[in-house]
């Protein structure tokens, strides 16, 4: 009767837990949640963290970029400023010449362009104007028109191009913020940026903010020591315009419309902006943001870098995916108890065996990618790794650049010795230095050099991490401007200022070593008639031959300088007796009388030569080249095509 009224005789017993299992799952349950939250959030921290160094580093290279792009701009204007400073006059068209051979647009970017803006005393305006016009301009006029004490105007601005030509004859010095830096220019005699303004180019669309960067050109010969003798010898400014949208292009080239840059002048303000990447969009104030100064001719800009959602995401959620896998862990743990445990730990252990190979193929992609040349040394400075951009680079195969010296491919040594290099890096520090490097084929490359240690989890150093980078086109394109500041740009020769330098320092060895130099004075003969009838272009190339001419006639130790026009000096730095002089003179005279053939005509022209010799001449440069002057006018009455010497 019992049995028969149990109802659940006949069915499986329901499955229940224990008093104490139940507080151990739901210890275990709550230990987990809280694990995975305590986790979640490290994760969360941990990521937020490399994003924002991620961020700062972004932001570090973006300043180094703007600074190394306008020291590349600085050096441009002082070839600028040494150019006019060689002429004694302003001669407008072989300053646009310069201009307009010099290339700057290809090995300049962001550039606007490169003018002169000229200085105008009071009572100067109308000769000024008068001039401008003769030189082509018949329009010409200074503007804006009103009364000041004294203007500037742009009298040549390249590219001469439709935006360009609106600012021809502007008076950027009636405009405060040009104003402020045209004057802080010449008072420290070194460049000066302006603040934010708005150039004269601009139209009805597409209006930027604009910046002008402004080198003081001072007259040849004057004293420039204190600020007021440099007002004196002012005759204007070399300037760079610079639209900011243009200026800014390629700063965020690794991360495009990930990250929001915006530039300030001075302050983080809205009337201050220079430049914003992401224009019109709201302020969110949820992303990481960092902010690095810059100080740029004398003007500090405010570079703000703002990371947008899309920054950096993926990291962020492999870390959500892992936090999830561990959770689901949890809950197997606790249902599974001790074989769930293991199988969960083998899986996990699997994964993250993925996730480091996917990792390494990762990184291993970029490296074999990269343009650059990286490479891997053992303690040693044994070569143990290269990508195929190193071998590239360096002309080589990779297994004869294994077990090689990271130095013996430099062909100078690179300076520092080997030891000091690996001392430098075990105490932690980084290396970085240029350096010439021999590829395979013989030819030389110039490299900057990256070095950083390599170490084991004791600290030690294990090996170093190079990464090397051709610069050698950015190192010809210094140079040619280096040439260009200090030769004559159609013939080659020293130019005034160049030859200036060289004869003051002819003259400190002279007097050092008590020995003696001659400086010869050559005027060609007939020149002038030559370039009437034959045309300006004839003459061109006449000089060219002449002064190849003369070149072939002087020793290698010899400088031959253009003064302007059809007149050209020769220093000799060193001589015995004043035979020496006489014979270089005869020599040069020699190769001048013979005919030139020009475009299928002959042509004859001849030299007169005036000799100056130290000390007995002059015993400093402006005696001595009067003297020579002096002794070349002499030859000149004396019948021409021979030399003479002031006795």
């Amino acid at each position: 009767m019992d049995d028969a009224e149990d109802p659940g005789a006949s069915t499986a017993p329901a499955r229940s837990w224990s008093p104490a299992g139940g507080v151990f799952i739901a210890v275990a349950l709550a230990c987990a949640i809280g694990a995975a939250v305590v986790v979640w959030r490290h994760l969360g921290q941990r990521h937020d963290e490399q994003v924002q160094a991620h961020l700062a580093s972004h932001s570090t290279e973006v300043v180094l970029k703007v600074s190394e792009r306008f020291s590349s701009y600085r050096m441009l204007l002082r070839g600028g400023q040494a150019f006019l400073r060689s002429r004694a006059d302003l001669d407008l068209a072989v300053w646009r010449t310069y201009l307009q051979r010099l290339s700057f647009q290809e090995d300049f970017p962001g550039v606007q362009g490169i003018g002169f803006a000229q200085w105008i005393l009071p009572g100067q305006l109308e000769a000024h104007t008068q001039t401008m016009r003769e030189f082509g301009s018949r329009d010409y006029g200074v503007w804006p028109e009103g009364q000041r004490d004294a203007r500037s105007s742009v009298v040549v601005l390249e590219p001469a191009d439709w935006r360009n030509a609106r600012a021809i004859g502007y008076d950027m010095y009636s405009e405060p913020v040009r104003r402020e830096a045209m004057d802080r220019a010449v008072q420290s005699g070194e460049p000066a940026l302006s603040g934010k303004t708005v150039l004269v180019q601009e139209t009805d669309t597409d209006v930027q903010a604009g910046v002008l960067l402004y080198m003081p050109v001072f007259a040849n010969g004057m004293p420039v020591a204190t600020e007021a003798e440099r007002w004196a010898a002012l005759r204007g400014w070399v300037y760079l315009p610079f639209r900011m949208a243009r200026l800014m292009r390629q700063m965020l080239d690794q991360h495009p419309g990930q990250i929001r840059m915006q530039v300030f002048d001075r302050i983080q303000a809205p009337e201050a902006l220079l430049y914003d990447s992401h224009a019109g969009m709201p302020y969110s104030g949820a992303g990481p943001v960092s902010t690095e100064r810059a100080l740029l001719g004398g003007i500090e800009w405010v570079i703000r870098l703002e990371a947008l959602p899309a920054f950096d995401a993926e990291p962020d959620i492999r870390q959500a995916e892992f936090v999830s896998v561990v959770l689901v862990g949890v809950l197997l743990v606790v249902t599974a108890l001790f074989f769930a445990m293991t199988r969960e730990r083998a899986a996990r252990l699997a994964r993250t065996t993925e996730s480091l190979r996917r990792s390494e193929e990762k990184y291993s992609t970029l490296v074999n990618i990269a343009h650059d040349g990286i490479a891997a040394t053992d303690a040693a400075f044994r070569l143990i790794f290269v990508n195929p951009g190193f071998v590239e680079l360096v002309g080589r195969e990779e297994s004869r650049l294994l077990g090689m010296m990271l130095d013996e491919l430099w062909a100078d040594g690179g300076g520092e010795s080997r030891e000091m290099i690996l001392a430098r890096l075990e105490e932690g520090q980084s290396k970085r230095y240029e350096v010439r490097l021999t590829r395979g084929d013989g030819r030389q490359l110039t490299v900057l050099v990256s070095l950083a240690p390599l170490n084991d989890g004791w600290g030690r150093m294990k090996g170093v991490i190079a990464l090397l980078s051709d610069i050698s086109e950015r190192k010809e394109a210094e140079r040619r401007i280096a040439h260009m500041a200090t030769h004559d740009i159609l013939t080659g020769a020293v130019n005034r200022l160049m030859f200036g330098e060289l004869l003051g320092y002819a003259l400190v060895q002279a007097r050092r070593s008590a020995h003696r130099f001659a400086l010869l004075f050559i005027d060609l003969d007939h020149f002038k008639q030559v370039n009437d009838e034959r045309g300006h272009h004839v003459g061109d190339l006449l000089l060219c031959d002449a002064v190849r001419r003369m070149q072939g006639s002087i020793r290698s130790s010899d400088a031959l300088g253009r003064r302007g026009g059809d007149e050209f000096v020769v220093l000799l730095p060193e001589i015995g007796a004043d035979k020496d002089a006489e014979i270089v003179a005869e020599k040069i005279r020699s190769a001048l009388e013979k005919p030139f053939v020009l475009e299928g005509h002959e042509v004859r022209i001849s030299s007169s030569i005036g000799i100056a010799v130290y000390p007995e001449d002059g015993k400093d440069e402006h005696e001595l080249m009067c003297r020579a002057d002096e002794a070349m006018y002499r030859a000149k009455l004396g019948g021409r095509n021979r030399a003479c010497r002031v006795r």
